[in-house]
């Protein structure tokens, strides 16, 4: 393994099991030479060599970010129960929203969405599989964070696709599988925060758990 994905998997906390999909995510990243390391010293990595203006989802995967608990506890604010089990590996936003994989009550390990609440309001399971976060990247949305886009495919920009050929092309191969055309494919019901009749089982933990 590489020095990012040493970094991330060093942070899944204790309960939560790794999908496999997440991992080769890791490691086609690192294999691809897609690494970098900011001002700050974290590792980070993309899903193209031409971030953050290439085609594709402009992620950022989370090497090492610090404070990390206090993040949690920061997004959530006072909680009944204590802190979920949650490792937050990588960013869906510029505004500062994030992709998680939380363990469920029910003992499913989920990815889910914290949205900033300055900016992006989901917050939802956005894949049961990890397969299909896989394939939510690879629609093309410049960031994923923003769900009133997810019923249309992603804009293209004159001059610039919005399709990250060489991702799109390991997930559909390495996976047997395609990638559909609208986010709402995948997540036909996104959840944002304080949803009261939503049946989305992380935004509605989040509502019991912060009152």
């Amino acid at each position: 393994m590489g020095e990012l994905t040493d970094a991330a998997l060093a942070r899944v906390p204790q309960g939560l099991t790794l999908p496999g999909p997440l991992h080769a995510l890791f490691a086609w990243v690192e294999d691809n030479g897609l690494v970098h390391r900011g001002p700050d010293g974290d590792l980070y990595g993309t899903l193209s060599s031409e971030w953050p203006t290439g085609p594709g989802t402009n992620v950022l995967l989370r090497g090492n970010p610090p404070d990390e608990v206090e993040q949690i506890a920061a997004w959530l604010g006072p909680v009944r129960d204590g802190l979920p089990t949650l490792w937050p590996f990588c960013r869906t936003g510029s505004d500062g929203s994030q992709a998680a994989l939380w363990l469920a009550p029910d003992g499913r390990d989920l990815v889910v969405h914290l949205g900033s609440g300055s900016g992006s309001l989901l917050t939802c399971v956005l894949a049961e599989d990890a397969v299909d976060f896989l394939r939510l990247l690879a629609i093309g949305y410049d960031e994923i964070c923003w769900n009133e886009d997810w019923h249309e495919a992603p804009q293209a920009e004159p001059g610039r696709s919005v399709l990250n050929e060489p991702y799109r092309h390991w997930v559909e191969s390495t996976f047997d599988t395609t990638i559909p055309a609208t986010a709402t494919a995948i997540v036909p019901f996104p959840a944002e925060m304080g949803d009261e009749d939503t049946e989305d089982v992380w935004c509605r933990w989040v509502n019991a758990a912060t009152g």
